[in-house]
């Protein structure tokens, strides 16, 4: 007699392997959307940073026609299902703005204006809906960066 393994012994061990993996796959996709929702929260900060330091260094006469390319790396022209800004590379903040995406969700419109001699830089909340945009917005409203259904607004 051959020592192995019964029909039974296998079937018992796949459905065993079946039961864990229909119990990890919810968690990964979980921890998949956290960690997209952080990126792009950081990516978010970073970039209002960008601005505020080139303002600063620049000035708003050199400064109102910088483009997103000379200010930040982040991705520009995203598709709809990306994450980086919606616009091109050689878009100014100053006046239209940028739209920052989550995975093809929008999270924030960054704005500038000048109003008098201040120059107010605002960040308006876009009521994403996929879970990594979501996420990311309730990280940027922990950091103080977005207002949650307003528009935040920096004087720099």
């Amino acid at each position: 007699m051959k020592k192995a393994f019964t029909m039974i012994e296998l079937i018992f061990v796949i459905v065993i392997i079946g039961i864990l993996a229909a119990v990890a796959m919810p968690r990964l996709a979980a921890n998949r959307d956290n960690a997209t929702s952080s990126i792009c929260a950081y990516e978010v900060g970073q970039l209002v940073q960008e601005i505020g330091n080139s303002y600063n260094k620049n000035g708003y006469s050199k400064f109102q026609n910088i483009t997103i390319a000379d200010i930040s790396s982040i991705r520009t022209n995203v598709t709809p299902a990306g994450s980086g800004i919606s616009e091109a590379a050689t878009t100014t903040v100053n006046n239209t703005g940028v739209t920052y995406y989550c995975k093809g969700d929008a999270v924030a419109k960054i704005t500038s204006t000048l109003t008098g001699a201040d120059y107010i830089l605002k960040i308006e909340d876009k009521n994403p809906t996929s879970p990594a945009a979501l996420g990311a917005k309730k990280k940027l409203i922990n950091q103080n960066i977005l207002k949650a259904n307003g528009t935040r607004e920096y004087q720099l």
